[in-house]
């Protein structure tokens, strides 16, 4: 009974923060950007990151370029090598008082760096924010998956990577291959304004850490035992601080990995080119979706779910003898199949790079894959599978990462031989529906186009392809695996899993 009170009140408290956050950002939120340099006289120059461990290092000279400010937004901030060495910079930088802000998730299911982590860099003068504290089911659901670091409004980075050495070729368990765009110019200045519109936010808020009250509690009638219940809480209070604080302040090994890991980006970072883009588009969702504004779908897509209105925008009016799509996830809700059969009956070839079930870390979006995927393979589309190896396309930090299980992760679509799209937009529901995501669009250069065609060549062929029901080839044309090498165990638990899966594909 007391279990059914609790979620009452959760429910009723996340009702009245979804009311306040209705209609916070007004109609001037900078969702939207196009620069085209012919007409402006401004240029916007990109380059395109497929290294991690080079984007990893972008990311490093960029807060060590900061003038001024430095502004930070992901969906997740891991507690490993990677996330303690952006720290470690991002402290000397505010040291020498860079204003720094960042906004972190608060998904219960994926936040490590919590109100302590705040607490342990506020004091260096580093403001940490949460986005989105709901609790009940449905409020829950609406994160932000939006990736940003811009440096003073002019330059700055996005794509499919959070902080986390499995993004950055780092993990000796299993790594991501993934995608960044690094912007220089106006639409850097957007990504600026769209981060600052997030931050002054209701949905964005200051966490705070507050001790035990021994007057306060009143769930213990006597006092000798609500001593010593609240004894145990601060001592557990005490205990987090204190980790999060010693975590923040470690240094051990940091300078060689940082030295480690230059040695190896600093070449892959100079052989790969910037150049211009004649006209660049910037995208992102609006912030404080609830469970309230989602009631009325069409106008909750119009007038919240910006990137995916202008992706499919792309694909209907940018798409012609191509495209070519690479998602972690493919999960084809009804826009999505009207859109695609749309492409295809155009005669437009569809190529698909996406996770096999040995590559994925998530077995039941791969459960909902191979349900649909060979009709849309008879259908005509092309799906080629990451199969979990190593491309080997550039070197990274030591053969044990190398011979790691390797997902793929990047969220990149090319529709004709000078215009594409890198961001954060997955091809399933949380993408479509829930996530704020976010994406830079650019049109009119062949040459990063090629640049950028060549290295999702090189994955896809790496992989195999579904030439059939449950058949694959490699791109020699040897029989493949068409799970991708999974192993019996995770067979099985997928295919338990088909029915469930399809029930919460909504969620997916």
């Amino acid at each position: 009974m007391k279990g059914l009170i609790f979620l009452g009140i959760i429910f009723i408290f996340n009702i009245l923060t979804s009311l306040a956050h209705a209609g916070v950002s007004g109609d001037n939120y900078p969702y939207f950007f196009v620069n085209d340099s012919k007409q402006s006289g401004v240029k916007n120059e990109i380059q395109i990151l497929h290294s991690g461990i080079a984007s990893f290092q972008k990311r490093i000279d960029l807060i060590k370029k900061a003038k001024k400010r430095i502004s930070i937004e992901y969906f997740i901030w891991e507690k490993d090598k990677a996330g303690l060495l952006l720290f470690h910079e991002l402290i000397k930088r505010a040291k020498e008082g860079i204003d720094i802000r960042i906004i972190l998730d608060k998904s219960i299911t994926v936040i490590e760096l919590d109100e302590f982590f705040a607490e342990a860099v506020n004091k260096y003068g580093i403001d940490l924010r949460h986005y989105n504290r709901g609790l009940d089911p449905s409020t829950a659901q609406f994160r932000t998956h939006r990736k940003i670091l811009v440096i003073d409004g002019v330059e700055g980075i996005t794509g499919g990577r959070n902080i986390g050495d499995d993004y950055f070729d780092f993990d000796e368990e299993y790594n991501f291959t993934d995608r960044d765009i690094y912007i220089a110019g106006p639409a850097a200045k957007a990504m600026q304004d769209s981060f600052d519109a997030f931050w002054n936010d209701s949905i964005v808020k200051k966490s705070r850490i507050l001790n035990v009250n021994p007057g306060s509690n009143r769930l213990n009638r006597r006092s000798h035992d609500r001593e010593r219940y609240n004894n145990h809480k601060q001592e557990v209070l005490d205990r987090l601080r204190s980790e999060a604080s010693e975590w923040i302040e470690s240094h051990e090994s940091m300078e060689e990995v940082s030295q480690s890991m230059e040695k190896i980006a600093r070449p892959i970072l100079q052989k790969n080119p910037i150049l211009e883009c004649p006209k660049v588009t910037y995208v992102s969702d609006k912030p404080g979706a609830n469970f309230f504004t989602r009631l009325g779908v069409k106008r909750y897509k119009k007038n919240f779910r910006f990137t995916r209105n202008v992706l499919f925008d792309f694909m209907k009016n940018k798409t012609e003898d191509f495209l070519y799509l690479a998602s972690p996830y493919f999960m084809l809700n009804k826009a999505w199949q009207e859109a695609l059969s749309e492409v295809m009956r155009r005669g437009v070839k569809v190529k698909l790079f996406t996770n096999s079930l040995g590559s994925t870390d998530a077995f039941y979006v791969a459960a909902n894959f191979y349900r649909i995927i060979f009709k849309w393979q008879e259908a005509g589309l092309v799906p080629f599978i990451h199969n979990s190896q190593f491309d080997d396309i550039d070197p990274v930090l030591n053969e044990k990462v190398a011979n790691t299980r390797w997902g793929m992760h990047e969220k990149t679509q090319v529709y004709n031989n000078n215009t594409f799209y890198i961001g954060t937009y997955n091809i399933d529901n949380r993408s479509d529906f829930y996530n704020v995501e976010m994406g830079l669009f650019c049109e009119g250069s062949s040459d990063l186009t090629k640049n950028l065609l060549d290295d999702m060549n090189v994955r896809s062929h790496n992989g195999y392809v579904i030439t059939g029901k449950d058949k694959a080839e490699t791109s020699e044309g040897k029989p493949a695996d068409v799970y991708g090498n999974a192993t019996e165990k995770l067979l099985k638990i997928m295919k338990a899993f088909t029915l469930p899966a399809l029930l919460l594909e909504p969620l997916m």
